[in-house]
């Protein structure tokens, strides 16, 4: 059967670029290094694109930059850049080198913003339970320099807006099974975000689960509620039964509401 259709086009092609080299930790004593990496996704075409800095989960202790990759092309077909980080992990390094990487890798893509096709000034902090930390204290000390290490040192690591997905907040007061686990002991002395609200900082939006019995919703809402005590701009959608890393959080409804926050966040919609 020969068949002829005319498509309308609705959305655009996405194209990704993986193993981007971003920056180096020291490795195996100091006689050798590890790359840093980002896996880094846009539409094919045009540019100037605002831009989500993606951070996985894993307890702190391993991450995958690529995992969520086919939940995020969804933001891609949207008009959205899309960059997926590696960060120490606890296991090779001591806080606060995590989010000296994250800050590390947000100056590198300020400084090829051109190349890559990005808004510099114009990037959102997204994570998921580690990674929802790392989002949200990357995105209150934006103006403290004092993590910019490694480089591209001319761009600041502030950011626009952050979207911490169940964070863990003051993780020596959680009394559930990840703070009793055979985590590495230095995560208890990460530091409480709660107690690091400076007095300016991006627009909130935390997502959190009110099943989660492993990062409990008290944590999300101990942020909000530091946040809005701050005079700070947040926002909190509570997921009605929802587990750690529960499939509802990627479903259509969720990411609108995600998609609206950017779009008036990043571009002012």
């Amino acid at each position: 059967m020969k068949k002829i259709i005319t498509v309308k086009v609705t959305e655009p092609s996405v194209a990704l670029a993986a193993e981007i080299v971003y920056g180096h930790r020291p490795a195996w004593g100091t006689l050798s290094y590890r790359p840093l990496k980002l896996n880094f996704m846009r539409p094919r075409e045009g540019g100037n694109f605002p831009l989500i800095v993606w951070l996985c989960g894993g307890a702190f202790t391993e991450v995958d930059r690529g995992v969520w990759i086919p939940e995020l092309a969804w933001f891609a077909k949207r008009g959205y850049a899309v960059a997926g980080v590696d960060y120490s992990t606890a296991y090779r390094s001591r806080f606060p080198e995590a989010a000296e990487d994250v800050k590390l890798a947000i100056r590198f893509l300020k400084a090829h913003a051109a190349e890559y096709g990005i808004d510099g000034g114009r990037i959102a902090l997204m994570g998921e339970s580690a990674g929802g930390y790392l989002s949200a204290l990357c995105g209150l000390t934006g103006k403290d320099r004092a993590f910019d290490k490694g480089g591209y040192e001319d761009f600041t690591s502030e950011v626009q807006a952050a979207i911490p997905w169940y964070p863990p907040v003051r993780m020596a007061k959680m009394n559930t099974s990840l703070e009793k686990s055979s985590l590495p002991h230095d995560i208890a002395n990460y530091a409480d975000l709660s107690a690091l609200i400076p007095s300016a900082a991006p627009p909130f939006l935390i997502l959190h689960g009110s099943g989660d019995d492993l990062v409990p919703l008290s944590q999300g809402e101990l942020l909000y509620d530091s946040l809005q005590k701050a005079g700070l701009e947040a926002d909190m959608i509570v997921l009605e039964g929802a587990s750690h890393g529960d499939t509802a959080f990627i479903q259509e409804e969720v990411k609108q509401i995600i998609l609206e926050f950017l779009e008036a966040k990043l571009r002012g919609n």
